[in-house]
């Protein structure tokens, strides 16, 4: 009857240990899927930041090309032409272009470049 009752015990642990290992590999699991979820998370939010960043500096580098051609307007007021900061189309540039407008106005259309973003500003100006 002693060793009928070790048997059982012996079963037990053995089902014991089995149910550890399926355990930790349920554990592991849960923790690597919560990992990966938080790096795509975190990857995902570092593009969006990266773009907005892109976003802004475009527009930004735009206004700087329409205030490049302002001061070349006020240094000659019969200037017409074009305007770069760097080698424009490349990142972080501006291309700025002043021509006659109506009624002796000044049209400047200027665009600036940012990573893969590009944006355009057009402004008129009265002499």
């Amino acid at each position: 009857m002693i060793h009928l009752y070790d048997n059982q015990r012996k079963r037990r642990r053995h089902d014991q240990r089995g149910m550890a290992l399926l355990l930790c590999l349920f554990v592991v699991f849960i923790v690597s899927s919560l990992i990966l979820n938080v790096i795509t998370t975190e990857t995902l939010q570092y593009s969006v930041a990266r773009n907005v960043h892109d976003y802004q500096r475009a527009i930004y580098l735009a206004n700087a090309g329409v205030h490049h051609v302002c001061a070349e307007l006020e240094a000659d007021n019969a200037w017409r032409g074009t305007v770069t900061d760097g080698s424009y189309p490349a990142n972080n540039t501006y291309s700025a272009t002043a021509s006659d407008g109506t009624d002796g106005d000044v049209d400047i259309v200027s665009t600036g470049v940012s990573g893969n973003v590009t944006r355009t500003v057009e402004a008129t100006v009265e002499l």
